[in-house]
């Protein structure tokens, strides 16, 4: 049995929790506010503190710093019925050991009061030294978006990660929103006041990853597509990871946090000899997988209304909604290019509509299954195409001068790149060079060699 604090405003939910505590072998007594709790904590000392965040007056977010800052060894598992992703970011990162959604999942809530005792009792055998609390830390923006339970476990280890400066890997498809998790991990840790760099291992030359893997100054560097790496790289990255983990003097120190991402199987990668499996377990002591948007269509709504309102914004409009048939059609979808093919589909419709609601005519053929192709689709289609070119040039090596047929297959393939990406985005070099992935340098020595 266990002593288990309950801080809500709300009568009727308290009496629920009493109620289903008692039934499971606890005790239970309500606070139905912050002061009563922090004062209730330092009286009967509870095992388990389960608070809401909205109150009136002193919010829970405020109450979990005061019960954190006063009883660090107190467990705090917050819950809301109007969460955000920041508001789950920051539960986490305030020292809450859980973040529950309301209406609450007594499964769950069973489960994660099992945890919190069984995390209390472990350090009370281990006789741990006390730990002095980070002091909090302002708000900050967040612009991830997204309610259903596995966005919600995503906040979660953002927060988490946001307070545990070590390597990491994020892994997901294309358009799952990698860099703009990992920029949310980096705003919301320590390392924040200093530069965030994100450099594609895919596109980057070897140098130029070179210079910014060591980089002076840096918070916290992104490296896209790590699958990518060049193997020099990876050794010497696994390296500097290695010493710096135990304060070792390096010529070339890693002044920077090191996040990696990849759509890739790194452990495929791995078997493969393609990818260092040293560098791998550095990087994937704490890994995120994100998931795709198939797996969370109840998002697609929210979503949308947070599309239409960000692009009412940029375009100057005054869109209310899309109809229901619309809505219904992009439940339906499979979304192989995720959040990012979504964005495209709202943003287009925003642009084309003649009224103040979207409708299918104004979403057009952006839904055809061929406008998103597979991955492996693709790959057969470069391989198809570089096969030919490699037969032309064995046909005319004869009346030609020596060449590198790797070279000249490489150059037109960015060439092609660029010019589509500069026709799509109507010459816009910044936009452009998002849609890439690429720094504006190389896009315009890209473009100039054209």
């Amino acid at each position: 049995m266990a002593d288990i604090l309950v801080v809500d405003d709300d009568q009727s939910i308290a009496t629920a929790f009493e109620r289903f505590l008692q039934h499971e072998g606890h005790s239970c007594t309500v606070a139905s506010n912050v002061e009563d709790a922090v004062r209730l904590v330092g009286e009967i000392d509870p095992d388990l503190v389960v608070m809401d965040i909205r109150m009136p007056g002193v919010d829970g977010l405020q109450g979990l710093e005061q019960l954190r800052g006063r009883y660090p060894g107190v467990d705090v598992v917050m819950m809301t019925a109007y969460g955000t992703s920041q508001t789950s970011i920051d539960a986490i990162r305030g020292g809450a050991f859980e973040y529950l959604t309301k209406p609450l999942d007594l499964d769950q809530l069973r489960s994660v009061i099992g945890r919190a005792l069984a995390a209390r009792e472990s350090r009370r055998r281990a006789v741990a030294p006390g730990v002095t609390e980070p002091e909090g830390t302002p708000q900050l923006h967040v612009g991830l978006v997204g309610e259903t339970p596995a966005m919600q476990d995503v906040y979660k280890m953002i927060g988490r990660l946001a307070t545990i400066d070590v390597p990491a890997l994020v892994v997901g498809e294309r358009g799952t929103g990698k860099e703009l998790v990992v920029a949310t991990i980096h705003d919301n840790s320590a390392r924040r006041d200093r530069p965030f760099l994100a450099a594609d291992c895919a596109t980057l030359p070897e140098d130029v990853l070179g210079a910014e893997l060591f980089a002076e100054g840096l918070g916290t560097l992104h490296l896209s597509s790590v699958h990518a790496l060049p193997k020099t790289l990876q050794a010497r990255l696994v390296r500097a990871i290695n010493e710096t983990s135990r304060r070792g003097a390096l010529r070339t120190p890693l002044s920077a946090r090191v996040i990696a991402s990849t759509d890739q199987d790194l452990a495929a990668a791995v078997e493969s000899g393609a990818f260092s499996p040293e560098l791998y377990d550095a990087l994937t002591v704490i890994e995120l997988r994100l998931p795709p948007l198939r797996e969370r269509l109840d998002d697609v709504p929210v979503l949308v209304r947070y599309f239409i309102q960000r692009f009412n914004d940029e375009l100057s409009r005054t869109i209310r909604g899309v109809d229901d048939q619309v809505l219904r059609r992009l439940n339906q979808h499979p979304w192989p290019g995720n959040v990012g093919e979504l964005e495209s589909v709202v943003k287009r419709a925003c642009i084309v509509t003649r009224s103040d609601v979207i409708t299918m005519e104004d979403i057009g053929d952006s839904l055809a299954e061929n406008r998103f192709p597979r991955r492996q689709d693709v790959e057969s289609a470069l391989g198809r195409a570089v096969r030919v070119a490699l037969q032309e040039r064995l046909v005319e090596k004869a009346s030609r001068a020596p060449s590198s047929a790797f070279h000249e297959i490489v150059d037109l393939v960015e060439g092609t790149l660029v010019k589509e990406a500069l026709t799509i985005t109507n010459g816009n070099q910044v936009k452009a060079s998002e849609l890439l992935g690429v720094n504006r340098a190389t896009l315009r020595k890209k473009a100039a060699s054209e």
